[in-house]
């Protein structure tokens, strides 16, 4: 046995060397990369600008759109001024609505006092954006309300529910905005108008001008409807209904009150909310078809009253120049795959001059721009 083992495990010094110095160098490279990093540690790494970008990065939509941008307060014309650069100014989008509205359908700013007329705008936003009004244009100063200036709209009249109507339309019969507020906090706080007299409930309503509007108060007396039952079915005229007066000879489509719309058979309350709030978002019906196209008014019920409704004023134009998306967005006939492809190419070709360069956007059917002909305004 030991000289088989002496045969096949037999070395002569040299070779014995040899093997022990392979072996310290087998152990060497395998502690290697553990001895290293103790003996050149690698730099460090500042990680914390890219976490926090990730982070940003990730993060919700909706905590990123929780921090509103600062109000910006800069010199502006409140006659001139387009709906997203009165946002700039810190005000709400129902108030820079409003004051559009207002210096369109009812009268240019001529004072910056005149702002307080706006019923939306509280008293500490206009203390705040007073300072800066800079009214470029320069019309005539109004004069008292028994002499209307010359070229100012006039107060108009028609029959209005005081329950219900909205502040710019209260705005139109000639109130201020101080008593549309007055009478829309009155409204929210419960109170509620039974008879025309109960106008002179309001304060800051001069005694004349509520006198003056009394003839053209309408307030419904309907009997509450049973539970469950729907609201299309008034149409049916299976509950009694309320005593309404003859229908008229004509409608005024564009400045009839939901009262009036009631006179009509086959229309009733819902029907004629539905109608007014329609209209409203169109900017007025540019014709009698556009009626029938209120929601869930039968054709049959429209044919029947289609001949005794006429358009009786211009509708409101949109700035197509000037407005932004949620502007554009804002008209029934309109989407915002329509209103964003208007952005883009107002942005890319400049200003449009007519109706034939919004149809060269091809994104638009043409169906819907035959629709909204009579609602541009290329001002």
């Amino acid at each position: 046995m030991k000289d088989w083992l002496k045969d096949y495990f037999y070395y002569t010094k040299s070779e014995r060397n040899g093997a022990w110095i392979l072996a310290v160098l087998i152990f060497i490279f395998a502690l290697l990369p553990l001895v290293y990093p103790i003996i050149s540690p690698p730099p460090s790494a500042d990680f914390d600008g890219f976490e926090a970008e990730l982070e940003a990065f990730l993060a919700p939509e909706e905590a990123l759109s929780t921090t509103a941008p600062e109000p910006a307060l800069f010199h502006f014309d409140p006659n001139t001024l387009p709906l997203d650069s009165l946002q700039l100014l810190g005000l709400s989008r129902k108030t820079a609505n409003t004051i559009v509205r207002f210096r369109e359908k009812v009268r240019s700013f001529r004072q910056p006092e005149d702002l307080q007329d706006i019923y939306t705008l509280s008293e500490e936003d206009y203390a705040r954006i007073a300072p800066y009004v800079r009214i470029l244009s320069h019309p005539p100063k109004p004069q008292p309300q028994s002499e209307p200036a010359v070229g100012a709209p006039a107060p108009q009249r028609f029959t209005f529910d005081p329950n219900t109507l909205p502040g710019d339309s209260l705005m139109l019969l000639g109130l201020s905005g101080r008593t549309v507020r007055t009478l829309i906090n009155y409204r929210d706080k419960g109170g509620q108008f039974r008879q025309p007299e109960d106008l002179k409930k309001i304060y800051g309503l001069p005694s004349d001008q509520a006198e003056a509007l009394m003839p053209y108060v309408s307030i419904p007396k309907s009997e509450p409807k049973p539970k469950g039952q729907a609201a299309d079915e008034e149409a049916q005229a299976a509950p009694p209904k309320p005593k309404v007066p003859t229908a008229p000879a004509a409608i005024r489509i564009n400045t009839a009150a939901p009262e009036d719309w009631q006179a009509l058979q086959g229309i009733g309350p819902t029907f004629a909310r539905r109608i007014c709030g329609f209209r409203d978002k169109l900017g007025g019906f540019a014709h009698v078809d556009q009626v029938g196209e209120t929601y869930g008014l039968p054709d049959s019920t429209f044919q029947r009253i289609r001949p005794q409704l006429v358009v009786d004023r211009p509708v409101q134009r949109l700035r197509i120049n000037h407005l932004d998306a949620a502007g554009l967005k804002a008209h029934p006939y309109l989407t915002w795959k329509h209103a964003n492809a208007i952005i883009a190419y107002r942005g890319q070709h400049g200003a449009f001059t007519s109706a034939t360069e919004v149809a060269k956007i091809r994104s638009i059917p043409a169906e819907v721009l035959k629709k909204m002909e009579p609602y541009w305004s290329f001002e």
